[in-house]
């Protein structure tokens, strides 16, 4: 393929040839108009034709040529943003929720398998966001097998056995299964892979459904994993309960909510609710990953932190502040960074 420069250089020929053509073009049509002689008409409309033919022939040519020189300046523009929005998802996922961090560090690293239930007062808290952190934890269990059930279905809110059918067809199990099949795949399932299972919108259900799905798949799970002495497996088994309106622990449906060493897996854990960002937590962020932050927001730390105190801490409004100071649009990557 030619170079970039050969083809802007034949561009700017042929726009200069176009312009010959159409001055041509011009005058073949004012002398047209003027002409009286039939003979010299005709041979006007024949030049006429053929300088049309050629204008249309060179505008074919520009419209290819403009398409391969902007090709790769686009696909360079698409590689800078990709590699922008890249180097501040990583930094970005340093900020906050640190208590969440650490607490299910050392009880996934601990245990091979656990049910975490994620918990803030509004969706704006990134329930989903500490969900994709959590599980970089551990990469590899977002190769494996993941199961992800949104409670927030109408189908789902009070019928326990839409959950169970859905569930059952997630682990390609036929309709009306029994939760202790269920249980049975997913302990099978876990022999050879990591599972990862997301129960959204737990909010949304009602707490009869909760407590179903506690008692009858999470402790049959339990008790399966037991009799078959797998509880040291290489494999993580991973379930999350995302509740975006802090109602589940007021339910008081059995999560654990204090880690010790009386703790076993086979208890729900309740980790702690997020709460908004402090200013201390936003100081120290930017302090430790100012080297690879752009440099319109950590040149003028304070200046940065009074624009980002603006949301008052409340992690997702916060994050699409940062973005936004860094010249990224948090909507263009929120699908990619949130997807498991």
């Amino acid at each position: 393929m030619p170079s970039l420069k050969r083809l802007k250089a034949r561009y700017q020929d042929l726009e200069e040839e176009w312009e010959e053509v159409s001055k041509k073009l011009r005058f073949f049509k004012k002398e047209i108009i003027i002409k009286t002689d039939a003979e010299a008409k005709y041979e006007l409309e024949q030049r006429i034709e053929e300088y049309e033919a050629k204008q249309k022939e060179i505008e074919e040519e520009l419209d290819e040529l403009e398409e391969q020189i902007n090709q790769p300046e686009q696909s360079q523009k698409a590689d800078l943003e990709k590699s922008q929005s890249l180097d501040l998802y990583k930094p970005l996922l340093k900020l906050g929720y640190w208590e969440q961090h650490n607490l299910f560090e050392e009880i996934a690293g601990k245990y091979s398998y656990g049910m975490f239930l994620i918990q803030g007062c509004c969706k704006n808290y990134g329930q989903k966001w500490l969900l994709k952190r959590l599980a970089l934890i551990f990469p590899k269990i977002l190769e494996d097998k993941k199961i992800i059930i949104d409670l927030n279905r109408t189908s789902a809110r009070t019928d326990i056995l839409a959950i169970w059918n859905e569930f059952a067809g997630r682990v390609h199990l036929p309709e009306n299964s029994l939760y202790s099949q269920i249980a049975e795949k997913i302990c099978e399932l876990w022999k050879s892979q990591n599972v990862l299972i997301v129960f959204d919108n737990v909010d949304q259900t009602i707490k009869e459904n909760l407590c179903d799905l506690l008692r009858d798949f999470w402790e049959s799970l339990a008790q399966q994993i037991s009799e078959n002495d797998i509880q040291q497996n290489s494999y993580k088994l991973i379930v999350f309960l995302i509740d975006r309106q802090g109602v589940v622990s007021g339910w008081n449906v059995g999560f654990v909510e204090q880690y010790d060493s009386a703790w076993q897996p086979k208890y729900p854990f309740g980790l702690p609710a997020i709460n908004p960002f402090l200013e201390k937590d936003m100081r120290d962020w930017l302090n430790y990953q100012s080297e690879f932050l752009p440099k319109t927001i950590s040149t003028n730390k304070t200046e940065t932190i009074k624009a980002i105190l603006e949301k008052q801490g409340i992690p997702i409004p916060t994050l699409q502040k940062i973005c936004d100071l860094c010249g990224c649009n948090w909507y263009d990557q929120e699908e990619k960074w949130l997807r498991l």
